[in-house]
């Protein structure tokens, strides 16, 4: 039980990191490739083109998941648009008609790039003894983990979990439902705890990525100021 626990806790907390690390990394890119280029637009173009990859899953995962819950899907980007104050790397543009499935296929990104990662260690693709496969795969899972969270408007509909918990949770209190034998079922939970066990390493190789990558970007933007 302990194992299980580490694992979930682990992923949870690399989670989080990864979401704070990545998006520090996309500001440097921005940051240091403007030492170079003055040129705006061009810059938003070079980092757009580091993270297409993460961006044509990120936008498929959402037109699946759409067409899978019968929403009609009205437009679908995977180019970015460039705007006076914002980038759009790519975007989905679907028919909402319930909160439940808005968050469906809000939340798809993450989850799609979690089961990358977890068919990635399953295959035992990575790490292997050919050295441009290693690379290749180490790019994939820093722009999959990049740009696998949700936009603002699809966090915002996560709010409309809240009360659908909170209603779960009083269901389960007032008809007494037994939940015990979830938590006892050892093998699946050491299943779980493998899955995510799986899922932690490559969280792991994103954050030593990221951190690397900031950490070079800011001896580029140091020695663009001399």
């Amino acid at each position: 039980m302990i194992d299980q626990n580490f694992q979930f806790i682990l992923f949870l907390v690399q989670l989080g990191l990864v979401y704070f690390i990545s998006q520090a990394t996309i500001r440097e890119f921005f940051a240091g490739l403007r030492r170079f280029i003055k040129n705006d637009h061009t810059v938003a173009l070079i980092v757009s083109f580091i993270y297409f990859p993460g961006t044509i899953i990120h936008e498929v995962s959402h037109l699946l998941t759409a067409l899978l819950l019968m929403l009609k899907v009205h437009e679908i980007k995977i180019f970015p648009t460039i705007g006076e104050k914002e980038i759009r790397l790519g975007r989905v543009l679907y028919e909402r008609k319930d909160p439940i499935r808005g968050i469906l296929v809000g939340v798809a990104p993450l989850f799609v790039g979690l089961l990358v990662f977890f068919l990635l260690a399953y295959f035992k693709l990575f790490p292997s003894e050919n050295i441009f496969l290693n690379v290749l795969i180490g790019y994939l899972v820093f722009t999959i983990s990049s740009s696998m969270f949700s936009s603002k408007q699809d966090l915002v509909d996560l709010l409309y979990l809240i009360p659908f918990f909170i209603i779960i949770a009083g269901m389960i209190y007032v008809f007494n439902v037994k939940i015990e034998f979830a938590i006892q079922n050892k093998e699946a939970l050491a299943k779980l705890a493998s899955a995510f066990s799986k899922i932690n390493f490559f969280l792991f190789i994103s954050l030593v990525i990221n951190v690397l990558c900031i950490f070079f970007l800011k001896i580029l933007q140091s020695l663009g100021r001399k």
